[in-house]
């Protein structure tokens, strides 16, 4: 009888632990999510530049930064994707201006064929001697296209 009355007992709070600790993990992916930027923001590049940022993240051993994008509308999207129009990552923290390096072969490491609506699109920045970090502040800049504030993942 006790080991029937002990099962009864632990089961009940097993089951609280595992949801506090499911709680717990959603708040804090919630509260990450928040801290990056403003939640408005999102819907003012859906609204007027018709995308929505995926993320910023290093890349090719930290040597390089990708900055990745979903296109909602690519009527409105199209000034990001003009070939003219040189990309810039600001560093925060140090105001260093990078740039999407252009190598011979391959050339400009961006998209710039037109957008098709509910396509991710990349481009990539020179990060040279890993001035920007994971955690860090950037802006980017695409002509009148400004973000600011993104945190790199």
């Amino acid at each position: 009888m006790q080991s029937g009355m002990s099962r009864s007992i632990v089961r009940p709070l097993a089951r609280i632990l595992v949801s506090g600790l499911a709680l717990f993990a959603l708040s804090t992916a919630a509260i990450a999510v928040e801290s990056e930027h403003h939640p408005r923001a999102n819907s003012f590049m859906k609204r007027h530049w018709g995308i929505e940022v995926v993320h910023v993240r290093q890349a090719s051993a930290g040597y390089m930064l990708e900055f990745r994008y979903r296109v909602l509308d690519a009527t409105k999207a199209q000034a990001l994707f003009e070939r003219q129009t040189k990309p810039v990552l600001t560093h925060v923290e140090t105001g260093a201006k990078l740039i999407v390096p252009t190598p011979a072969k391959t050339g400009a490491l961006r998209n710039s064929n037109p957008p098709k609506t509910g396509t991710t699109y990349w481009m990539f920045f020179a990060n040279p001697g890993k001035l920007v970090e994971q955690g860090d502040y950037v802006s980017i800049e695409i002509g009148e296209f400004l973000i600011e504030k993104l945190v790199v993942q």
